[in-house]
């Protein structure tokens, strides 16, 4: 793909927004509802076994370095693997934008502006997404290079603010429901690494090839730190934990800490915060889209198009009404199709590449030696 080529930093920030969105919106509560007081231990379990998957996927691009997993999927199948898997990839962040953007645009009407429509206020989200890939992909990276830490800042900060509320009692019993929770149902909590996804889109961006493992170690090991951060917060400062549900875990920690004893409705400084990181997040992920078609269809200009993905996006998040509908099937995409997608398919043709170079090569040798 024909991108802007990155720095270090710039692609940790690319994989770290898709998380940072979910961290803030429902993600906490996730985990909390799949493993309960258990959460502590099942986000340093899942760490560890991203920290592992990726090992094992950096391992297995070293073959193909300069190659995105679009390219990986030409090789292993030809242009049909291509065509499927790039469709995937497109319908996969369409459908993640949509969820996301209706989300947060559900929030913000419940708390502020249920004199608006939803339509109204994801209308406006997505009127940026479209002004900033028309500005191009140069722009789109170096502002989600700003917003990124400012929200990582913002979140460390409701934290820290809530710091006086902890109390280790609350966390018991500490393995909840089992070590079946923890370690084997759990296991699927792994789908919290989502962002995961444009690891293997990089390798193309980098301006060092090489660089590719600390850009994915680093930017894992920010997600499963805040991810943890966040469990301990919620199940260390309240008795009831599972009471964060309607708006967001996070918003919940802002308006019960000690930060209303020095601002006056603090909440709306971090909303606002969190509303550029989801504009940004989208701006990233039109973009991917607009470069995955051209990929597909060897269109010389696509960012024209950016309308036109914007306008299926509104659709699909007008889609449901229901807040608990809403809520449950967006979970379920996140969770399922994140799993799928990222931790089986696209790991699985990284392993077919691998096998069919190395009997292509070991054949090369062959007809050498003959």
């Amino acid at each position: 793909m024909n991108y802007t080529k990155l720095g270090n930093f710039e692609a940790i920030c690319l994989i770290v927004v898709l998380f940072i969105n979910h961290l803030v919106l429902n993600l906490p509560q996730m985990i909390l509802e799949n493993s309960a007081n258990a959460s502590i231990l099942n986000s340093i379990y899942i760490l560890a076994l991203s920290l592992i998957f990726v090992l094992l996927v950096i391992k297995l691009l070293k073959n193909f370095i300069g190659l995105d997993i679009i390219d990986i999927s030409e090789y292993l199948g030809g242009k049909f693997l291509k065509i499927l898997i790039g469709i995937l990839c497109i319908i996969y962040l369409i459908i993640e934008s949509s969820f996301l953007v209706k989300m947060f645009s559900k929030n913000l009407f419940l708390a502020y502006f249920n004199n608006y429509p939803i339509s109204f206020i994801i209308f406006m989200f997505l009127f940026v997404v479209v002004v900033a890939n028309l500005m191009g992909r140069k722009s789109i990276i170096k502002v989600n290079t700003i917003i990124v830490p400012i929200a990582l800042f913002s979140i460390l900060f409701t934290f820290i603010f809530v710091a006086d509320l902890l109390r280790v009692e609350l966390s018991l019993p500490i393995l909840a429901n089992g070590v079946k929770t923890i370690f084997i149902t759990g296991a699927s909590n792994i789908f919290a690494f989502n962002g995961l996804f444009f690891l293997f889109f990089i390798s193309p961006l980098l301006n060092k090839k090489e660089d590719m493992s600390k850009v994915a170690f680093s930017s894992t090991l920010i997600c499963g730190i805040f991810l943890l951060l966040s469990i301990i917060a919620l199940v260390f400062a309240f008795s009831d934990i599972y009471s964060v549900i309607r708006i967001s875990p996070l918003y919940f920690i802002i308006i019960n800490s000690k930060l209303t004893s020095f601002l006056e409705r603090p909440e709306i400084i971090f909303i606002f915060i969190w509303a550029l990181a989801l504009m940004s997040f989208i701006s990233v992920a039109v973009m991917f889209v607009l470069n995955i078609f051209k990929k597909l269809t060897n269109m010389k200009k696509v960012e024209n198009l950016a309308v036109t993905v914007c306008m299926i996006i509104f659709v699909i998040s007008l889609l449901i009404n229901n807040v608990f509908t809403l809520e449950k099937i967006a979970n379920a995409f996140y969770k399922y199709a994140s799993l799928i997608l990222i931790f089986v398919i696209f790991t699985l043709i990284l392993i077919g590449a691998n096998i069919k170079k190395k009997r292509l090569d070991k054949k090369q040798i062959t007809t050498n030696r003959e």
